[in-house]
């Protein structure tokens, strides 16, 4: 199949900045950091959780049957420990798989599996899979076979495999500086793993590593290999939305995007102003991506959507107003209408079908010529009725051009000095916001 790097860059989006539904669930606790969730049912799943210092304080799993509408009940823990990350499979005889994994300390590595003899899909037993070694990421190829990672003492990443559904685990890969943050998996044979991530530390404190990278399998990660890093800051997840189209989060508020496979790895544009962290990204089965991130002083936690196949990115929800949620770490959907987003304290949930567009008449304007030469000077936009604001985005949302104009049906937008690459050109006015994607060769 031929690709072309263009084929990324001819998404047209109309997107308004509408605030979405994102209400608190029940469960909650002042010193609980939920930090991820799976659901075998619309209302029935797990999150797993760790305390205010990661390094001690009780680690466990909290069940919802209700999709968190009311409390849920907590069905295991341990301390110390700390659990940050849970898949779920389907077994052959229809009931859920579960499996979790964190770490006591940082200082030894933890899976929780199922008491497979027991009665209940919801008995757990642990097992300690090494010392001076701990798991951040946990994802299941099938009912049986498994891949949990993190770290080790060394600083280097590790990425154990079970083949008896999390009873024993083997390590299988070290990978040198980069500890592994978490782990997707496309199909039975292509993965990926996101590396270098953020670090919670005691009383909330964040630290951010000093370089990370991308790792993909083609064998069904039973091989690792580089297939991007960064000098600047770690990747903190990796999704994708089929086999070509996948975006990472790096944890300076960065993300990029691929349309190739993974193969190369471009900055996309985020419209987030100030400095967040980025801790993970999803996409729901109807395409529309969804990240979560926090601000490092913990005082807003906040949620971005994507209606363009990942490549830009929107606030869609923030807890800047509310006395919860001011660290949102991962965000899951079940289907569509069923999310959730684990958080400090008090967890979302979905109060409906979750969307970027609510309400305003959509706007549109024509862009020419896109993509543009570094010999052009300026762009025109076409169709910029009544007042509007126009702006120019660089990939780490940074407005780098502004321009009020009145009633001008074609608007010159400077565009010399731009290095060359993708940007946003957005526009603001009375019947709602607009964007298109112009390319810079």
């Amino acid at each position: 199949m031929i690709r072309s790097i263009l084929a990324g860059f001819g998404l047209f989006a109309c997107l308004l900045t509408a605030k979405a539904q994102w209400v608190g669930g029940g469960s909650s606790g002042t010193t609980i950091h939920h930090q991820a969730c799976a659901f075998h049912e619309v209302d029935t799943g797990l999150f797993v959780y760790g305390a205010n210092d990661p390094g001690q304080g009780a680690g466990g799993i909290i069940i919802t049957w209700s999709g968190l509408v009311g409390s849920g009940g907590n069905i295991w823990s341990t301390s110390p420990g700390n659990l940050e990350d849970i898949d779920v499979r389907m077994g052959s005889n229809g009931r859920p798989i579960f499996l979790a994994a964190g770490h006591k300390q940082y200082n030894q590595s933890l899976v929780v599996y199922q008491y497979l003899a027991g009665g209940s899909a919801f008995d757990f037993e642990s097992v300690l899979t090494g010392n001076n070694r701990y798991y951040r990421a946990i994802r299941m190829r099938s009912d049986i076979v498994a891949f949990a990672a993190g770290g080790n003492s060394s600083g280097d990443g590790i990425i154990d495999m079970s083949i008896d559904t999390g009873f024993t685990w083997t390590n299988i890969a070290v990978l040198p500086g980069q500890p592994v943050s978490r782990l997707h998996f496309v199909n039975d044979q292509v993965g990926f793993a996101a590396c270098g991530g953020y670090r919670r530390l005691f009383n909330n404190g964040v630290q951010l590593a000093d370089s990370g990278a991308i790792y993909r399998t083609v064998n069904g990660g039973l091989d690792w290999s580089p297939v991007h890093s960064s000098n600047i800051t770690g990747f903190s997840d990796v999704a994708f939305l089929n086999d070509d189209i996948g975006v990472a989060t790096r944890c300076d508020g960065a993300m990029l995007r691929t349309t190739d496979g993974g193969d190369t790895w471009i900055p996309t544009p985020v419209s987030i102003s100030g400095s967040y962290v980025l801790t993970s990204v999803t996409f729901r089965p109807d395409g529309t991506g969804f990240a979560g991130c926090y601000r490092p002083d913990g005082t807003e936690g906040m949620i971005l959507i994507s209606e363009d196949e990942g490549f830009s990115w929107y606030e869609n929800f923030s807890s800047s107003g509310v006395n919860h949620s001011r660290r949102i770490y991962d965000v899951y959907f079940f289907d569509n209408a069923h999310g959730y987003a684990a958080t400090h304290i008090r967890p979302l949930r979905t109060d409906g079908i979750v969307m970027g567009v609510d309400g305003p008449e959509r706007t549109s304007f024509s862009l020419r010529p896109n993509p543009s030469t570094d010999e052009a000077v300026s762009v025109t936009l076409g169709g910029t009725n009544g007042s509007s604001l126009i702006e120019l985005i660089d990939p780490m949302g940074r407005v780098l051009r502004s321009l009020r104009v009145n009633d001008q049906p074609d608007v010159l937008l400077p565009v010399d000095g731009l290095r060359p690459g993708s940007y946003l050109i957005r526009v603001s006015n009375g019947a709602g916001i607009a964007s298109r994607v112009l390319v810079r060769l």
